[in-house]
């Protein structure tokens, strides 16, 4: 087991277990899910020791863990990270691999867009999407997104309360969560950038000043897969694109999500051959 103080030698994710353990029992005091014992974490601390009938020191000791333990918390044997220390961990699935530009158009429904002057568009790579491909829907946004609510991620920063996605990609995504929920992996969502975000993959846009006229998605292979709302990241400061995601066990690391996710149909971009987009998990089958 892992125990943890204010002056200990702590692996950062278990100080986010930790954390986001003592946010599930309501004891905000705590703050934020950030890795960080410090004095928020330890008044939580003696908070819950306090209601468990313990000594309240502060300290996460062998006592205060079996107090956790009968709430579910998940006590972790000492070489449960030191086993999955390296950065080739873990592997890519072999069943897997990133969506097609064909297989989405077909699962999400081909849509039209256009890209406006650079002046007017939020970022450099954003797109405005129209109606479906074959005039059917005249709105494809507002016929395929849908506002996924769900509060599992409630202490995740930059969290609305819901995910935005697509309406196919929706129970998907619950499942997930609900797989990352019993295998108590939620706190290693430390913050949440969005799922459907209409743009360009980033540095793929092909007019970066003037933009362009109305294409079809299903002629264009350099969308990204946010742009149908089948994708979302987590955790992104510590997993930029282009970066070696984070090492298992230190501060953003989501390398343990990566399993569950893929048996649920989820790619994973840390296993990207180029440009490795650890924040990042896409839904390529069903």
């Amino acid at each position: 087991m892992f125990k943890l103080s204010r002056s200990g030698s702590n692996v950062p994710a278990e100080v986010q277990r930790w954390q986001y353990f003592l946010r599930t029992q309501g004891i905000s005091q705590v703050g934020p899910v950030d890795s960080q014992f410090g004095g928020n974490t330890e008044v939580g601390t003696k908070i819950f020791q306090i209601q468990s009938g313990l000594n309240a020191h502060g300290r996460v000791d062998e006592a205060t863990l079996d107090a956790a333990s009968a709430l579910e918390f998940r006590i972790l044997n000492s070489n449960y990270y030191a086993d999955r220390s390296s950065l080739s961990w873990p592997n890519e699935s072999t069943n897997l691999r990133s969506p097609s530009n064909a297989w989405r158009n077909r699962l999400f429904v081909c849509f039209e867009f256009l890209q406006k002057r650079r002046g007017q568009r939020p970022d450099e790579e954003s797109i405005v999407i129209k109606g479906s491909c074959d005039d059917s829907v005249a709105d494809w946004e507002d016929a395929f997104i849908v506002n996924l609510r769900d509060d599992r991620l409630q202490f995740a920063v930059g969290y609305p309360g819901y995910i935005r996605c697509h309406r196919k990609a929706a129970p998907k995504i619950q499942s997930l969560l609900d797989v990352w929920e019993q295998e108590s992996l939620l706190h290693l969502a430390i913050n949440y950038a969005g799922c459907f975000v209409p743009r360009y993959m980033r540095g793929k846009a092909p007019h970066r000043l003037r933009g362009h006229r109305r294409k079809k998605s299903k002629d264009v292979s350099t969308l990204s897969n946010h742009s149908f709302g089948s994708a979302f990241d987590i955790s992104t400061t510590w997993n930029w694109l282009g970066d070696t995601p984070a090492q298992c066990g230190q501060k953003g690391s989501v390398r343990e999500l990566v399993e569950s996710a893929n048996a649920a149909g989820f790619y994973w971009g840390g296993h990207y051959s180029s440009r490795k987009d650890g924040m990042h998990f896409e839904l390529t089958k069903l």
